[in-house]
């Protein structure tokens, strides 16, 4: 195979506020890139493995800052269809500081990625790949997004290549009951399923103890393995056969948390990839997401000497 990973997805223009100013006042902003799975892809490069990701970009000063900085860190981006023109999405970050959260205000209507033709996406990629990672925030930006999600899926499972599917809920993009319908066959599809404690509870109404969410997770899509995000509290999974694992959270400094999770799904797809060990996937996820935290941006600018240092202290854990 050409690439360990393949994702596709809309990466954004990110500009932030400096911390202790607001958005409606600031004379500055910081330039950034920054979307969930090209920051899957950035950080899967940087650990050396071959991360592609494919997507829409227009030929403009934008469109070429996205490209050129994920090929910087080493993102194969040839899947990408250039078009004439159209517009990059862009969000603003309104940096916050405790007690004040940080505030997230789109710009992205519209934008290449949303308007694209699905019959422009080149599907046979996906047979240059060991694996296809999407999110659920693609199927929602726009129709053509969802049925070039639905078309990448239907030919994955084709070729039988392995899909990671992290649900990755927004709420300023769709409402819950319109994300459960949509997202459930991809949750169906995926052969690695991650999804956080929060959006289990919004989409799908799994509350209770983790154990509990877990187990409706996996009742209602029976991935072959599923995992469960906890924040500050680390990740549990489940495999097809029953085993349950458990990581601990890694205590971080937080510096920004955008990219967090992320980082945890390419963590976890590092460790997991080479011989589905799940519990060293784990270890990886939490390690890695971790790492993120204490950097500014979307991006994990991880080396692999440093997940590594911080995964060797991790206790390996199994819940039966």
């Amino acid at each position: 195979m050409q690439w360990d990973v393949l994702s596709f997805g809309e990466t954004m223009i990110r500009l932030s506020v400096p911390v202790g100013e607001r958005l409606e006042m600031t004379s500055s902003l910081e330039v950034r890139i920054g979307g969930a799975e090209s920051n899957v892809a950035v950080a899967l490069a940087r650990l050396g493995r071959r991360a592609a990701w494919c997507s829409v970009l227009p030929q403009n000063p934008l469109g070429r800052r996205i490209a050129g900085e994920l090929r910087w860190h080493g993102v194969d981006i040839s899947p990408v269809h250039w078009v004439e023109r159209g517009r990059v999405g862009i969000y603003f970050l309104d940096t916050g500081a405790a007690p004040r959260p940080t505030q997230v205000l789109y710009d992205r209507a519209g934008s290449a990625i949303a308007t694209a033709d699905p019959d422009s996406i080149d599907l046979s990629m996906v047979a240059r790949a060991r694996l296809l990672h999407l999110t659920g925030i693609t199927p929602a930006l726009s129709p053509a997004c969802r049925e070039i999600a639905r078309r990448l899926v239907e030919r994955a499972g084709q070729l039988g290549v392995p899909l990671c599917f992290d649900v990755n809920y927004r709420s300023l993009l769709w409402t819950p009951a319109e994300a459960a319908e949509a997202l459930a066959p991809f949750c169906r599809a995926a052969s690695v399923l991650i999804c956080g404690r929060g959006d289990a509870s919004t989409i799908w109404g799994l509350d209770g103890s983790p154990d509990q969410v877990l187990a409706g997770l996996v009742e209602l899509f029976h991935a072959p393995v599923t995992v469960l995000t906890l924040g500050d509290e680390g990740a549990l999974a489940q495999t097809g056969d029953g085993q349950r694992f458990q990581a601990p959270p890694v205590q971080a400094t937080v510096v920004d948390r955008v990219g967090a999770g992320d980082a945890f799904a390419a963590g976890f797809l590092h460790g997991y990839l080479d011989d589905g060990d799940v519990a060293r996937a784990l270890r990886y996820g939490v390690a890695l997401a971790a790492l993120k935290l204490t950097l500014h941006g979307d991006l994990a600018l991880v080396t692999l000497a440093e997940l590594e240092a911080i995964v060797a202290g991790i206790p390996r854990a199994i819940v039966r």
